[in-house]
């Protein structure tokens, strides 16, 4: 044969095998009637419709077998295991419009080619051959400090495979079935919960996120084990993780009140904040605070080496708690920070209200403000006596004295107070009671003795 009828043949091989990758991508031919019985339980199918093949794990080819139905006849049956083009006839027995293979294989392609057109293929996969046999399974890390692991084990799974029509080894996952504890974390309750996780991985070599305590790792079979009710869970020792998990968590010990108000953003000191490190605890055992003003950090206001600590905040200002986690030996740590912000301070005096007429709206005399850490407030009628003295900001007087009400007018306020910026307040005038007559009985007969 000449160099000529080398390139001839070479070209018209080239055209085949592009007509036939035509035939099975194309979606105006009609779907298959594969029917595949046999072997131990019922067999598993994964359709690949792109490629126009589905593929079959059975469990034992003893007894296999492969029909195909249609109204033509005779069908010619063939079997590749690289690409179609590659293929063998094989032997049939038909019955009317049926047509059976026996004696299938592991490994090969099965399909019709019926008056010079390829219909769909079937591939076999014979499971007894390459089962679920892991006999020890191994943790790695790849970084002591990270909260990823990989798993490994003994003997290595076979790997599953087919071949599309055009020669494309396309791999078949077993989808291991893994489970193990770890911890989760909770917006609803704010803090980390155990959990048993359950994992499906493609291969024991795919990365597990998120392994946050001491826990042991069983792998129970894959999705054909389990389909084959033929599962054998195969465990690890117990694994001790390094790495560090951390979130900080704040909470004011005593809330903001009705009258804290000015506009000002931050909080209103003085603001006790518990500050907690929530952690893979035992993990995490080393903990380290500093509080320091922004402005300043380099002077810490605190040091505390404990998961949780509290800090009033008395001056305005920007602040910075921060927290560095270890682990006992101090190999693995994770550091964050939060940053609080302290409001200027605010005082404003109302001028009216009335006690005992409409319950729950202006019916005390309240300051408004933000930010005052002293505070100091009396109430004198006109004859200069005290009626009332309070310390605390956030209340005020109910408009009694002795525990009745007293009679409607004007009485006077004397305010002295000291704000987180330091601004220090003092303040005096009139505050009106606005009330009917309507309950003398409740009125304080002489404000004046």
């Amino acid at each position: 044969m000449n160099r000529d009828s080398k390139i001839h043949i070479s070209t018209i091989e080239t055209y085949i095998f592009v007509i036939v990758s035509l035939l099975f991508l194309s979606p105006s031919l009609y779907a298959q009637s594969y029917t595949v019985r046999g072997g131990s339980g019922e067999p598993y199918m994964i359709e690949d419709t792109r490629n126009r093949i589905q593929v079959y794990i059975i469990n034992g080819a003893e007894n296999v077998e492969i029909s195909y139905t249609s109204t033509s006849s005779p069908h010619a049956w063939y079997r590749f295991n690289t690409r179609f083009l590659d293929r063998e006839p094989i032997p049939c027995s038909q019955i009317g419009a049926t047509s059976t293979i026996r004696n299938v294989e592991d490994g090969y392609g099965y399909c019709v080619y019926r008056e010079g057109e390829l219909l769909n293929a079937v591939w076999i996969i014979d499971y007894a051959k390459h089962p679920f046999n892991l006999q020890s399974l191994t943790v790695n890390t790849q970084d002591a400090c990270s909260n990823q692991v990989k798993l490994s084990g003994s003997p290595a799974l076979d790997e599953l495979f087919y071949m599309t029509p055009n020669g494309v080894k396309t791999p078949v996952s077993r989808d291991l079935m893994v489970s193990f504890s770890s911890l989760e974390w909770s917006d609803e309750s704010s803090m980390f919960q155990e959990i048993e996780r359950n994992e499906t991985l493609s291969s024991l070599g795919e990365t597990i996120d998120d392994v946050l305590i001491p826990t042991v790792f069983c792998v129970d079979g894959d999705r054909f084990s389990q389909h084959f009710r033929s599962s054998a869970s195969v465990c690890s020792d117990e694994y001790m993780p390094q790495g560090i998990e951390l979130r900080i968590d704040t909470a004011l010990v005593a809330n903001e009140v009705e009258n804290m108000s000015g506009g000002q953003t931050g909080l209103s000191a003085p603001a006790t904040i518990r500050f907690s490190a929530l952690t893979n605890e035992p993990i995490a055992t080393i903990f380290n605070w500093r509080i320091y003003r922004k402005d300043a950090p380099d002077n810490p206001l605190i040091y505390y080496t404990e998961p949780e600590v509290e800090y009033t905040f008395t001056n305005y200002g920007e602040y910075v708690a921060e927290v560095e986690v270890s682990d006992a030996s101090g190999t693995c740590s994770k550091f964050d920070q939060i940053e609080i912000s302290i409001a200027e301070s605010f005082l404003d005096v109302p001028n009216a209200f009335s006690p005992g007429t409409t319950p729950g709206v202006n019916d005390e005399f309240r300051v408004v403000y933000k930010s005052l850490v002293k505070f100091s407030c009396w109430i004198f009628n006109k004859w200069g006596q005290v009626l009332y003295h309070w310390t605390d900001p956030a209340k005020g007087w109910d408009g009694k004295k002795n525990g009745k009400y007293v009679s409607p007018g004007a009485y006077f306020y004397l305010i002295e107070a000291e704000g987180s910026d330091g601004i220090v307040y003092k303040k005096k005038g009139d505050i009106n009671i606005l009330r009917p007559k309507t309950i003398d009985d409740q009125i304080h007969p002489d404000e004046g003795l």
